[in-house]
C-alpha cells in the first residue's frame, strides 16, 4: 500500500490521471508562449513600416517564444549575431572616419 492509501488499480489510475493532467498543462503553457510570442513578433514586424520600435520588439517577441521553443532560440541566437556584427562594423568605420 502507497502513502496515500491506495493500492492497485487505483494508484495506477490516479498516476495516469496526473501523467495527463501535467501533459495538458505543459501543452496549454506552450501554447500561450506561441501566441502571446507570435504576438509580439508580429508587432515588431509591423512597427519596421510603421511609427515604433521594431527592432526591439522583434526580438523581444522572439525572446518570448524562445522560452519554449528550440527554433526560435537559434534564430535569436543568429539575430544577436548579425546584430553584434553592424554593431562592430559601425564602431570600426566610425573610427577609421575620425582618423581622415
Amino acid at each position: 500500500m502507497s502513502d496515500d492509501g491506495r493500492s492497485g488499480p487505483a494508484r495506477a489510475s490516479a498516476n495516469g490521471l496526473e501523467i495527463f493532467v501535467r501533459s495538458t498543462l505543459r501543452q496549454v503553457w506552450r501554447l500561450a508562449v506561441l501566441v502571446v510570442g507570435l504576438t509580439v513578433a508580429l508587432i515588431g514586424l509591423i512597427m519596421f513600416v510603421t511609427p515604433g520600435p521594431g527592432l526591439v520588439v522583434l526580438p523581444l517577441g522572439l525572446a518570448i517564444l524562445a522560452i519554449e521553443f528550440v527554433w526560435a532560440r537559434r534564430l535569436l541566437h543568429q539575430v544577436r549575431e548579425r546584430a553584434a556584427k553592424v554593431r562592430n562594423d559601425y564602431w570600426r568605420s566610425d573610427e577609421r572616419g575620425d582618423q581622415q
